[in-house]
């Protein structure tokens, strides 16, 4: 009976025991169920955010890229967690990171942990990119950490940029309105006499020829004050229908009649529907990129327009074989007064684009790798301007 008893009572044990252990374990797959949900809503948060959230290890390894981060830099998180975040930095700034860590896990000395500060950004293909940082640190496991989230400033510093540029031009054309009236008219007085005195001149003497080249001068002074009064105060668009083929074609023939450009060539091709636009404003772009490509092919070989048709967008690429245009001087081109020509006013792609931009179009300069310059002209069709 005595051991009936004690088998009982190990058996009764053993329930018990089993009983205390399921519940543990229920409880304990309970908690780690509530962990998964968890770290699935804060994973989810912090992939729906729009700015980018990097988490970085004390040796400047990044552990965390979310999707704001993707789209901001280009990488994927696969491609980019384990490796140091100085990838994401232009130079110097990519060479001083580890340093700066160390130096901080040192002395304790913050420089930007805390405190938000406009910096540059490098994306995957190299571009820059303006971002606002704000750095975190906080410790796991006994491990600091530091996180850094970043806000895209591209829109805001373009449109500051904008600003500045409009008020720059403001200020321009306020100048171009007085350099116009108080020299202009002055200048076709002082070229009247110039020409009267050259009527008495024997055709022949040696002041003749310096008269004429002062009123080449006088004429080279009047076409830059129409420059500037065009860059400075551009007329508004007058649009009606336009076929733009037989625009450039027009535009084109001007140029082939040139007999200093007899070796040039211009071929158009390719077909758009007609657009609405300002035909006059349009040949004074047209002609301006055709006679840059001119120069730039030294007056020989063959310059390519093609027209297409992209979306709700027209493109008219302009393609030369000329020896293309350095990084630096690319980046200065539509900065108005700069110029790499021994006479020219620096306004002729300034102006150009300006007038583009009037059309609510955008006009973009690139350089191939096997040489020569595209310049694309995007304008757009009149179902665009229609839905917009």
């Amino acid at each position: 009976m005595s051991s009936t008893l004690l088998w009982g009572a190990a058996a009764l044990a053993v329930v018990v025991v089993s009983a205390i252990v399921w519940a543990a374990n229920r409880n304990r797959l309970r908690v780690l169920g509530a962990l998964r949900d968890s770290n699935a809503r804060l994973q989810s948060i912090i992939d729906s955010a729009v700015d980018g959230i990097i988490v970085i290890d004390s040796r400047g390894r990044i552990e965390a890229f979310n999707r704001g981060a993707e789209s901001l830099f280009g990488y994927s998180s696969s491609d980019i967690i384990g490796r140091n975040v100085s990838l994401l930095m232009p130079s110097p700034y990519d060479q001083e990171h580890d340093a700066y860590i160390a130096r901080y896990l040192e002395t304790g000395v913050k420089k930007i942990i805390g405190i938000g500060r406009q910096v540059n950004g490098r994306r995957r293909d190299g571009t820059i990119v303006p971002v606002r940082l704000s750095v975190g640190e906080l410790t796991v496991n006994g491990e600091r950490k530091f996180t850094g989230i970043l806000h895209d400033l591209s829109l805001r510093v373009r449109m500051e940029a904008q600003l500045r540029e409009q008020e720059s031009l403001v200020r321009l054309g306020e100048m171009a309105a007085v350099l116009a009236h108080e020299i202009k008219n002055p200048l076709a007085g002082i070229r009247g006499a110039i020409q009267v005195i050259s009527g008495r001149l024997p055709a022949d003497s040696r002041d003749a020829a310096v008269v004429k080249d002062i009123i080449g001068r006088i004429d080279g002074l009047n076409d830059l004050m129409k420059d500037l009064l065009l860059f400075a105060r551009p007329p508004q668009p007058r649009p009606m229908s336009v076929e733009l083929s037989a625009l450039l074609e027009t535009t084109a023939q001007l140029l082939r009649s040139d007999p200093a450009l007899k070796d040039l060539e211009v071929s158009v091709d390719g077909a758009a529907p007609p657009i609405d636009a300002d035909p006059e404003l349009l040949k004074i772009v047209f002609g301006n990129l055709l006679v840059n490509a001119a120069h730039a092919m030294q007056g020989r070989g063959t310059i390519r327009v093609s027209l297409g048709v992209v979306g709700n967008t027209c493109q008219v690429v302009f393609t030369d074989s000329g020896p293309g245009i350095p990084s630096e001087v690319r980046e200065k081109i539509f900065t108005p007064f700069f110029t790499t020509k021994a006479r020219g006013s620096g306004l002729g792609l300034p102006t150009a684009r300006r007038l583009i931009e009037a059309h609510g179009g955008n006009i973009t300069v690139g350089c191939p790798a096997g040489g020569g310059t595209v310049v694309t002209v995007e304008l757009p069709t009149q179902n665009a301007v229609a839905v917009a």
